[in-house]
């Protein structure tokens, strides 16, 4: 006879598998995390006692139970589901948690007023490469609006590079690491939206300003010199 928790695995593994049929490309995954990587995400989740955690695209709850585990005051971190099904079964199984049915491109109004604009960290479970551009604008838009102005997205990936273009987004995005006890292997990315990407832009824009000057002051000497110092070649 299986005890409590093989049972509730046994059943999560089946309504994975149910999502897989389903819906590949909205599952983005062809097993539930790993341990070893909703660890890796819990490590670098930023919360205090006055912010939030939003979990958008939490599936079958793997990454929900790890930051349980990890500490995460429940009364502090929400859920956002599309499927109506994985909902259901993710209020039946965290019923400490606010759960929400809805559409994580309209984050923002999904969540309560006291929520939005404090909440530290976004972890996503939604697989962006299989997103068109205009659904990921509008999904990174959705998560700025949420974000408080230090705020970060969690996003994990099963390809080598960024799944987002961060320039474009007006991101700043940074690798935090690889997870090979995943499958399949795993890379986990952090993305802010605060001044630094904003610095940087202003940082170039001043080394072309430096480098026209240099050119003016270069074409200028030229002159200078062939006016002082005419050439004796005829």
């Amino acid at each position: 006879m299986l005890s409590r928790q093989s049972k509730s695995k046994h059943q999560e593994n089946i309504l994975f598998l149910k999502q897989l049929l389903k819906n590949p490309k909205a599952l983005g995954a062809i097993a539930p995390s790993s341990k070893a990587l909703t660890e890796m995400i819990a490590h670098h989740v930023k919360v205090d006692d006055n912010s939030y955690v939003v979990e958008v695209g939490a599936g079958t709850g793997r990454f929900t139970r790890g930051l349980l585990k990890a500490g995460i005051d429940p009364t502090r971190l929400i859920v956002v589901e599309l499927d109506v099904e994985l909902c259901a079964y993710l209020k039946h199984h965290f019923p400490e948690i606010k759960i929400i049915q809805g559409d994580a491109t309209l984050l923002h109004n999904l969540l309560p007023p006291a929520v939005v604009k404090n909440v530290h960290t976004i972890i996503s479970g939604i697989p962006l490469i299989n997103l068109n551009k205009n659904e990921q604008s509008a999904l990174v838009s959705a998560f700025k609006n949420t974000l408080s102005p230090l705020g970060q997205i969690l996003q994990f990936t099963y390809g080598p590079i960024s799944p987002l273009s961060s320039k474009k987004l007006g991101l700043t995005a940074t690798r935090l690491g690889h997870v090979f006890f995943n499958v399949p292997p795993a890379t986990v990315w952090s993305y802010t939206f605060h001044e630094q990407a904003i610095q940087k832009k202003k940082r170039h824009q001043f080394r072309i300003y430096f480098k026209v000057a240099q050119e003016k002051a270069s074409n200028t000497f030229r002159r200078v010199k062939r006016t002082t110092f005419p050439s004796k070649d005829k």
